[in-house]
């Protein structure tokens, strides 16, 4: 019998053994598992991330494709930054084809813009750049210290000039751009005579 009690005894001790190792698994595998699922949380934030950042990515290649195909372009053929500016002399700048200008300018005094075609530039020029000697419409915008225009009339014309005219000394500050803008029809006085 007390063969049997020790037997029993080693059994016992042998399953508790079992049991207390069973239960050690058991944690280290939930630990584990706890492990895993925060690796597996962060590999879904670092997903997210990484989605978020292609997504941005594909947005700016976008944009960028788009201003390859229509670039714009500063210019300002003049003088090199703030010019001076006054009734002695204009300011000009030819207007590229196949472009849209965009002038603006910051002025210390009031300042006219005209967009010319090159006759009306002839005209203008060979009467002591006086308006009243140009003859057909142009386009012509009203003394101003601040202006921001665009001119559409160059996309698909190559015969215009723009002018900034003042009658009192001053500073200009100009920031003028092209935009690459083709069209597939003539504009502007190229369209009135094909």
């Amino acid at each position: 019998m007390l063969v049997l009690l020790v037997a029993l005894a080693v059994a016992a001790a042998a399953l508790g053994t079992d049991d207390v190792r069973s239960h050690i698994e058991a944690s280290d595998q939930a630990q584990r598992a706890q492990t895993l699922g925060r690796q597996l949380g962060l590999e879904h934030q670092r997903v997210n991330l990484l989605t978020g950042q292609v997504d941005q990515l594909q947005a700016q290649n976008a944009k960028l494709q788009a201003e390859a195909q229509n670039p714009t372009l500063v210019m300002w053929n003049s003088c090199d930054g703030p010019c001076q500016i006054g009734p002695d002399g204009v300011r000009v700048g030819s207007v590229p084809d196949t472009f849209e200008l965009e002038v603006e300018f910051t002025s210390t005094v009031p300042v006219r813009t005209y967009f010319f075609t090159l006759q009306q530039w002839a005209q203008f020029d060979s009467c002591g750049l006086a308006v009243s000697c140009v003859t057909g419409s142009y386009e012509s915008l009203p003394a101003t210290t601040h202006l921001d225009q665009n001119f559409q009339q160059a996309e698909g014309c190559s015969a215009y000039l723009w002018v900034l005219q003042a009658d009192q000394r001053g500073v200009i500050t100009p920031d003028v751009k092209v935009r690459y803008a083709p069209t597939d029809h003539a504009t502007g006085v190229c369209a009135q005579n094909p």
